[in-house]
C-alpha cells in the first residue's frame, strides 16, 4: 500500500497547494491510481478560479458576441432571420471552441514532462493509462459543461426570452451533442500530440494549422470536395445549426468519423506514452 503523491505544478497560470488528505492506493493493474489522478486533475479546476474565469470568459465570447449580433440584425427586420441568428451562434461556437480547447489543453502532457511531475507521479502506483485517461476525462467533462452545455442553455434562454426564436429541448440536446463531439476531437488531438513532443509549439501549431485549413482541404480533391468535407470535424458545428432549427442532419458520416478519430487519438496517446521512460514507472 502506498499514499497518493500530489503534483504542485501550475495549471492555467494558477498555483496549487498539495492535497492535505493523502488517500491510500492499493493494488496495481492498467487502471491503477485512476481515481486519485482524476481527483487531482479535477482539483486543478474546482480548487482554483480556473472554472470561474473560463465560465465568465466563454459567456462573454460566445453569448456576448451572439447577443451583439442579434441586436444589430434586429435593427433591420428585412434581413433578419432566425436561421441566420442560430448560424452565427453555432459558427462562433465551432470556431472559438476549437481554438480555445487547443490553447487550454496544449500543455496538459507537455508541461508535466517538462517540469518532471509526470515522472514524479508515475513513481507512485499510477499507471500510464490512468495518467492519460484522467486528463482526457476531466478536461472533457469540464469543457463540455462550461463551453458547450452552459453556452447553449444560456443562448436558448436568451433567445426565447427576447422572442427571437424557440429551440426545442430535443433539438438543443442534439445540437450541443454535435458541438461536444467537435470539442472532443480537438481535445483528444491535443492530448495525443502532447505525448509525441516535448515542446508546446507543435502541440498548438499542428491543430491550429489543421483548423484553418479545413475549408481548403476539400478543394484539393476537385469534384470529390463535398465527399471529402464529410470526413472533417468542421461539418459538426454546421450540422448543429440544422439541429437547433429542427432540420434533419444531412449525413451521419462526420459524426461516425470524428467519434472514431477521438477513440484513435486517445489510443495512440496511450500507446505512445507507454513508450516514455520514467524512473520508477
Amino acid at each position: 500500500m502506498s499514499l497518493k503523491k500530489c503534483s504542485c505544478r501550475s495549471s492555467g497560470g494558477v498555483g496549487l497547494k498539495p492535497d492535505s488528505d493523502l488517500r491510500p492506493v492499493s493494488g496495481g493493474g492498467a487502471f491503477s491510481g485512476l481515481g486519485n489522478k482524476i481527483r487531482e486533475e479535477n482539483g486543478r479546476w474546482w480548487h482554483t478560479r480556473r472554472w470561474l474565469v473560463q465560465t465568465g470568459l466563454w459567456l462573454l465570447i460566445i453569448n456576448g458576441i451572439s447577443m451583439t449580433a442579434y441586436f444589430q440584425l434586429r435593427g433591420d427586420p428585412a434581413t433578419y432571420s432566425w436561421a441566420e441568428m442560430v448560424g452565427i451562434f453555432t459558427g462562433l461556437m465551432g470556431w472559438m471552441v476549437a481554438f480555445g480547447v487547443i490553447i487550454l489543453t496544449q500543455g496538459d502532457v507537455v508541461e508535466e514532462k517538462q517540469l518532471g511531475t509526470a515522472e514524479w507521479v508515475l513513481s507512485s502506483p499510477l499507471s500510464k493509462l490512468s495518467f492519460i485517461l484522467s486528463k482526457v476525462l476531466v478536461d472533457l467533462a469540464w469543457l463540455l459543461v462550461i463551453v458547450v452545455v452552459l453556452q447553449g442553455a444560456v443562448f436558448a434562454i436568451l433567445m426565447n426570452g427576447l422572442g427571437a426564436g424557440v429551440i426545442g429541448w430535443s433539438d438543443l440536446i442534439l445540437g450541443l451533442g454535435l458541438q461536444g463531439l467537435a470539442l472532443a476531437f480537438w481535445l483528444c488531438l491535443s492530448i495525443m500530440l502532447g505525448t509525441f513532443f516535448k515542446s508546446r509549439n507543435p502541440v498548438i501549431g499542428v491543430p491550429l494549422v489543421f483548423l484553418f485549413l479545413q475549408s481548403f482541404i476539400p478543394r484539393m480533391f476537385g469534384s470529390l470536395s463535398d465527399s471529402v468535407s464529410l470526413f472533417l470535424p468542421a461539418r459538426l458545428p454546421e450540422y448543429s445549426t440544422n439541429a437547433f432549427t429542427g432540420s434533419p442532419i444531412p449525413s451521419m458520416v462526420p459524426v461516425i468519423t470524428v467519434a472514431i478519430l477521438c477513440f484513435a487519438f486517445v489510443t495512440i496517446a496511450i500507446l505512445r506514452f507507454n513508450k516514455e521512460e520514467f524512473a520508477g514507472s
